[in-house]
């Protein structure tokens, strides 16, 4: 439904910084090439958040005027700290790529980059009939929760949760449904939900006739997936 060997390291990396598929590491090789006085290394405090991102990017507004900020404590240190979706500046003839950006807060209102992670947020053309997909950034329980959604008669819609834990990023839980919109409402979407912490799901159906089942269980526990290595095409 969604959503690229280069010999030199220096292509491969200002290539991942022009379409957005930036991690810290491949950030530091990029901006060394393309923007090295503004974005700071991951190392680095900045009091401003218009610091933390690449040139060339700036932070999305979904909503003329409202940004798409999240603030809150994702790492246990009583400090709020920073998730939000930047854009590429215009792109000709394509949608522009979109990045999630984590950063942590510090003393005297500081922030350093933790991620700036690819293919967790739809282009704005990824959305089908509706428009563009994205829904929304939050933070709830101490994770980073981000939402789109999207379709025409058929609609569908994915929620994603990163939590940080053992000096990473990790996908903890992933919900996703679908419904359409002629005989069904959102509340008896055919859905999936799981969390990856502990291996417990919830499979909601419902038939033809509007009757809703819901089933709940636990499946083997895998390897949690790191952030940095996410693609929502891979999921099951």
């Amino acid at each position: 439904m969604k959503k690229l060997i280069v010999r030199s390291v220096g292509i491969v990396a200002l290539l991942s910084y022009i379409v957005g598929c930036t991690d810290p590491s491949q950030l530091q090789t990029a901006e060394a090439k393309a923007a090295p006085s503004h974005t700071p290394k991951p190392e680095a405090k900045v009091n401003n958040i218009n610091a933390l991102i690449p040139a060339g990017w700036h932070i999305l507004e979904p909503v003329l005027g409202e940004k798409a900020i999240a603030k809150g404590d994702l790492n246990k240190d009583g400090i709020s700290d920073l998730a939000t979706v930047i854009e590429k500046d215009t792109v000709k003839d394509e949608a522009s790529p979109r990045s999630l950006l984590l950063a942590f807060g510090g003393k005297n209102n500081t922030y350093t980059l933790s991620i700036i992670a690819k293919n967790v947020i739809l282009r704005a053309d990824e959305g089908g009939v509706w428009g563009d997909p994205f829904e929304s950034i939050t933070i709830n329980r101490g994770s980073v929760l981000v939402s789109d959604y999207g379709g025409s008669n058929w609609r569908w819609y994915n929620k994603y949760r990163f939590r940080y834990q053992d000096k990473d990023w990790f996908l903890i839980g992933y919900t996703s449904g679908s419904y359409f919109t002629g005989a069904t409402t959102i509340d008896q979407a055919d859905e999936d939900d799981i969390n990856y912490l502990t291996g417990q799901f919830i499979e909601r159906r419902t038939d033809e006739q509007g009757h809703t089942t819901t089933k709940k269980g636990t499946q083997r526990k895998k390897p949690l997936i790191r952030l940095k290595e996410f693609n929502p095409e891979n999921l099951q």
